[in-house]
């Protein structure tokens, strides 16, 4: 069935599985670079960053240069399966693989259902099954002969940078034409389509299609009036402009205006704090990677700041923030609630076309574009140059020019700047000089020495005559070992013991593809940005007896382990992060003008210390629990601040199971001291009992439903039979 929902049973799901597993392998040798949808390692990034190189490129250009955008009238429904047979024929598919496609496509037919009532069956003759795992690739291979008549065509000129040359580019049925005085050549595509379109099926329709003049030599230029010339038009959801500063600016601004409104109008929900952190993450987080992954350029000015300054206020209900963004940003390993930093997703993504740069067999559309525009760099050494931002954006391009910026913005963070590594390049570095020049010596290049891992052993720089025997390199270098030498001695370069590995490159070069790739980068972007929280001297202060190895990571993996309900771990988080605000706080504030506690007689200020362990209902308060939780647990449990506040149980020596129950009831108290501040300000051993229970409830209920360990229900259980024992 074509052009609707189909049902297939789980073995012809399994069926097409294995022959789309077996053919997606050669897709990258069947299918050119210019087409990239549903292939293994290709991106529609890819696309867009070659379209914005284009755009880019040809603003000098004295002749005429436009791109086309071709919408196809469902591309899918309508392939016909003779011409997809002798396709893959044609590529070289033996007869054996294409029978067993066929099958697939063996008599299908299809009805029409209209609410409870179906058409009779009717013959389905056309068009891939949608939803088939299938579908996707050979539709990738139904086009390849389109392109091939495009890129092969003497009549249609490509628009030509750097000495490479760009056509076509393909995802799925987006098709765009990158044309080189296209009133010469709009009429040899229409034949070109017309003949394709009488032997697919494949049908454009033009008047949805759109013409883009990219330069000045455009204007005035007689284009046939069946197809639309515009200013801008959509491609692949970017909305594409002539100009690269008026791209940038109109996708990444109608994107921050529209995250902007949706916050402002969610921003009266009765969401907890956890449950807007969650909304960041699953709505706002992938509108804006969207837009971060597709435009490899840096966003306006400020848009970071009105970004975080649009979140934060939607967080904190537009009250002042009682935590900082940065914490936040943190793990919950350590400290922080996991809230996206989007900056560094922007620098991830921005990063992540240098997988293709450090990989020389990678097929993708803008590499030999990119690597033109480099030389005499190679993509190896010109991370190593010393190129100002300027002289980079003047000679590369905005795109690259970007990149780089971002490489050094993240040595810089993760402290691995120079980086002598295995992966240093030993030519056309700038870091690495023989006289005041940086290095070239064909001889060694053509033997394949490139990087200082390739004459550095485990036990330092290689002698001459290892390399010798290695590379095979010719005796009359050995003067220029002795300089190299020299050079790696006065940089710094250890010459004995192996090299250090730069951690960037041992992260891109361990990776085997793009995917994930992302997040890895992200998570390693987050971890070299911490810096030691405030927490540990705010707490020491108070309680000086902490011990001096205090295990923080134990503090936050017990606020996970507190409880499964978010809103629980919740109160743990505030406690140990002192979020609630006190006496002493509004008055700094100037929300109340005595800052002592109005709880006790004591007459002292209203600290968090206080008002949450020291005050005397509340210390008394704390004496019954540890009391009670001693009891039922049978162990000696402390009462100390960082035992009941911080969830400090190490010494305890408790089973799993146990160290849950334990937390509970720190739940329960806890509950009941951060909302003391409400009449009647009282803290009684009966309210503590009874949310207790609940919290016990709650706790067995999930255990049940997520189906855990028997040992844990039967320790949920025995809790509950003890507390229903005490007198309440």
């Amino acid at each position: 069935m074509t052009g609707g929902i189909l049902f297939r049973n789980v073995f012809i799901k399994i069926y097409a599985k294995v022959l789309a597993r077996r053919l997606q392998g050669h897709m990258t040798e069947l299918v050119h670079s210019d087409q990239t949808g549903f292939i293994k390692s290709r991106l529609a990034t890819d696309n867009v960053r070659r379209l914005l190189h284009v755009i880019d490129g040809v603003q000098g250009l004295s002749t005429p240069a436009a791109v086309l955008s071709l919408d196809a009238m469902k591309a899918f429904d309508r392939l016909e399966w003779p011409f997809l047979w002798s396709v893959l024929e044609f590529m070289g598919f033996g007869t054996p693989f294409i029978n067993m496609i066929k099958v697939l496509y063996k008599n299908p037919t299809a009805v029409v259902l209209t609410g409870k009532t179906s058409s009779p069956p009717f013959p389905v003759s056309r068009g891939s099954r949608q939803g088939c795992p299938l579908s996707p690739l050979l539709f990738a291979l139904s086009l390849e002969p389109l392109a091939q008549a495009i890129r092969n065509s003497p009549t249609i000129s490509p628009i030509s940078i750097n000495g490479t040359h760009h056509h076509i580019s393909l995802y799925a049925d987006d098709v765009l034409l990158y044309l080189n005085n296209p009133v010469q050549c709009i009429p040899h595509v229409l034949s070109i389509f017309e003949h394709y379109g009488s032997l697919s099926g494949f049908k454009i329709n033009w008047q949805k299609s759109a013409l883009l003049p990219l330069n000045q030599a455009m204007c005035g230029a007689p284009i046939p009036a069946s197809i639309p010339v515009t200013k801008n038009f959509i491609y692949l959801g970017i909305d594409i402009y002539p100009s690269i500063h008026t791209l940038t600016k109109n996708n990444f601004c109608n994107t921050l205006n529209k995250v902007v409104a949706d916050l402002d109008r969610w921003s009266g929900l009765s969401n907890s704090l956890r449950g807007r952190v969650a909304i960041i993450k699953m709505n706002i987080l992938p509108r804006n990677n969207f837009v971060s992954s597709m435009l490899p350029l840096p966003p306006p000015s400020q848009y970071w700041s009105k970004l975080q300054s649009a979140i934060t206020k939607f967080l904190w209900r537009g009250r002042r923030p009682r935590i900082k963004l940065t914490t936040m940003q943190r793990e919950r390993q350590a400290g922080g609630l996991s809230l996206p930093n989007f900056k560094f997703y922007k620098w991830a993504f921005t990063l992540r076309p240098l997988l293709t740069w450090f990989r020389p067999d990678a097929r993708v559309s803008w590499r030999a574009l990119e690597e033109q525009k480099l030389a005499p760099y190679s993509f190896a050494n010109i991370l190593h140059s010393n190129i100002s931002a300027r002289q980079c954006r003047l000679r590369f391009g905005p795109i690259i020019s970007y990149l780089l910026f971002i490489w050094r913005r993240v040595e810089k963070l993760a402290g691995c700047s120079p980086g002598w590594g295995p992966y240093s390049p030993i030519f056309n570095n700038d870091k690495l000089l023989i006289g005041s020049r940086p290095i070239c010596f064909p001889d060694w290049e053509r033997k394949n020495i490139c990087t200082l891992g390739d004459i550095f052993g485990e036990g330092g720089l290689l002698t001459f005559q290892n390399i010798c025997i290695k590379y095979c390199v010719p005796r009359t270098s050995f003067f220029f070992y002795l300089q190299l030498r020299t050079a790696l001695k006065s940089n710094g370069v250890p010459l004995k013991g192996p090299l250090r590995p730069h951690s960037l490159h041992k992260l891109f070069h361990a990776a085997r593809g793009t995917s994930g790739f992302v997040s890895r980068l992200y998570w390693f972007l987050l971890q070299h940005s911490y810096r030691p929280l405030a927490l540990d001297a705010v707490w020491r202060r108070d309680v000086p007896d902490l011990k001096p190895t205090f295990d923080w990571d134990k503090v936050w993996a017990n606020v996970s382990l507190a409880s499964r309900n978010p809103d629980h771990q919740q109160i743990h988080y505030n406690f140990v992060h002192r979020v609630y605000l006190t006496p002493r706080k509004l008055h700094l504030m100037k929300v109340i003008n005595d800052p002592t506690c109005t709880l006790c007689s004591s007459k002292v200020i209203g600290s968090f210390f206080h008002m949450y362990w020291e005050c005397s209902p509340v210390a008394e308060f704390w004496k019954m629990v540890a009391s009670n939780l001693s009891k039922l647990f049978k162990i000696r449990l402390p009462c100390l601040p960082a035992t009941l506040i911080l969830n400090d149980l190490t010494e305890l020596g408790l089973t799993l199971d146990k160290r849950r129950a334990l937390l509970a009831g720190l739940t329960a108290a806890k509950k009941l001291v951060a909302t003391r501040w409400k009449p009647p300000h009282s803290l009684s051993f009966r309210v503590w009992v009874l949310t207790y229970l609940d919290i016990v409830y709650l706790e067995l209920s999930i255990a049940r439903v997520h189906g855990a360990k028997e040992s844990a229900i039967k320790a949920w259980h025995s809790l509950l039979t003890a507390l229903r024992g005490f007198r309440v």
